[in-house]
């Protein structure tokens, strides 16, 4: 989740603490086991891990995916509902400000209802308009032209105008600082596997986008996907909710996926006068022709607030940590695997000495070795695809994976067939978005 930064953050009561409190077991024995005394904790999740994926194995069924379902066009442009109808998805065309345009055209009375919503729930939270409108404009003001011409077309094509549809993009980053106390989020994670872990060799990455589930569930009705068909550029496809056109997650026509964790723990400097991190990623998506194309993009521009953005193609995944003051590119701790979440992991290079703050302990957030520990499971090398992936992810940090109670939304990706799996978690089921067809289909090897 993007962070609010302290100069832009709403006055708050709150306090520093730990991210996971509150929804980590971490002082209860392990519930899908008997933990034996003399076992270390680790030795415990393993074992109930194993117990897990095996089953997953045994009883895992491929499902034929089922087209979108088109609500209604306009021009090239056109509106779908995901095959439950769960979510919707907005395919889009032209110069940015005409996708901005489209995009409220086909979505007005969605945009309308979320900003409505939103808003009313922002100022029984003591976020006032005269608040919410300097906060989403400071926000506008650090976005490339690319996100602005958007965010104005939006407005103009819904009928909601500039204030309506920047206070809509702004939200979710509101509500974010509203239920935290003004404190950055700091809890998001990402992992891969590929090469001899997967059924293909090809990349499955799962990501989880973090902040309370509670307050933001009621949201995910207005989740979706934006398809960006732009004229000087490729086309991509951004996981967001609906009106947000900051980029966080997304995947282009190319097979390049991205996902961003703010890493603020590591390096909490905020520079306000660089470009906002989500605006870049929309230039880096809409440009890159591969991963080390992204990654050179992104090492290019120098960073508003530290950032762990992971980067992806069919056949491999890296993490980009992406600090105020430098950029580096770090690889899996082992062949075939990458784990992230909110701390720079060391070693940490020689200019970078001194400058970073140590990730927390293990006891307090122990995310990142309860992702390799999944990922290196012998039980399961080699037999890894998208339906094992999306069971990885519905473990919880107490059973030795990832998910906890400020999980909001998760994603699934296959690079190398452009098919994503979303869902907001206690909201719906996985939904399947083939974005193939969308994105222009896949473009052959060269």
């Amino acid at each position: 989740m993007i962070i609010i930064g302290p100069k832009r953050s709403l006055p708050q009561n709150g306090k520093k603490g730990n991210p996971l409190a509150g929804y980590t077991r971490m002082d209860m024995p392990m519930p899908c086991c008997h933990a034996d005394p003399q076992q270390t904790r680790g030795a415990v999740m393993t074992r109930c891990v194993s117990f897990f994926l095996l089953l997953v194995l045994l009883i895992g069924l491929s499902v034929q995916a089922a087209p979108l379902q088109q609500l209604r066009q306009l021009g090239p442009a056109a509106l779908y509902v995901t095959p439950e109808g769960t979510y919707h998805v907005v395919n889009l065309y032209g110069d940015w400000q005409a996708m901005g345009e489209q995009y409220g055209s086909l979505a007005g009375p969605l945009l309308r209802e979320f900003h409505e919503r939103i808003c009313a729930d922002l100022s029984k939270r003591g976020v006032d308009a005269s608040a919410r409108q300097a906060f989403a404009k400071a926000v506008f003001d650090q976005y490339g032209p690319e996100v602005r011409a958007l965010i104005l077309g939006m407005g103009k094509g819904s009928g909601l105008g500039r204030e309506k549809a920047m206070e809509l993009n702004a939200g979710m980053m509101l509500l974010t600082g509203a239920v935290l106390g003004g404190e950055p989020p700091s809890a998001c994670s990402g992992l891969a596997a590929w090469g001899q872990r997967t059924t293909d060799g090809h990349v499955v990455f799962g990501r989880n986008w973090d902040i309370l589930r509670e307050p933001m569930r009621r949201y995910m009705k207005y989740l979706g996907v934006a398809v960006f068909h732009p004229k000087d550029g490729v086309p991509f496809a951004n996981v967001h909710p609906l009106g947000n056109m900051y980029l966080e997650s997304g995947l282009n026509r190319n097979g390049v996926f991205l996902e961003l964790n703010n890493g603020e723990h590591s390096d909490p400097t905020e520079y306000e006068d660089r470009e906002d991190t989500s605006s870049v990623l929309v230039r880096v998506l809409s440009r890159a022709k591969s991963l080390d194309d992204a990654v050179r993009r992104l090492c290019a521009v120098p960073a508003d607030l530290a950032y762990i953005i992971q980067v992806a193609d069919a056949d491999r995944a890296v993490s980009v940590e992406r600090a105020t003051f430098g950029c580096r590119v770090r690889e899996g701790a082992s062949p075939g695997m990458l784990a992230a979440y909110n701390s720079f992991v060391p070693p940490y290079p020689e200019p970078w000495q001194g400058r970073i703050n140590p990730p927390p302990p293990q006891t307090q957030d122990p995310r990142l070795r309860n992702i390799r520990t999944m990922l290196a499971n012998p039980e399961i090398k080699g037999r890894i695809n998208a339906e094992t992936m999306r069971e990885l992810m519905e473990v919880d940090v107490a059973d030795g994976g990832a998910m906890f109670g400020g999980t909001v939304l998760q994603i699934v990706a296959r690079p190398s067939e452009r098919i994503l799996w979303i869902r907001g978690v206690d909201y719906s089921d996985w939904e399947t978005v083939e974005l193939a067809p969308l994105l222009g289909g896949i473009p052959a090897v060269k």
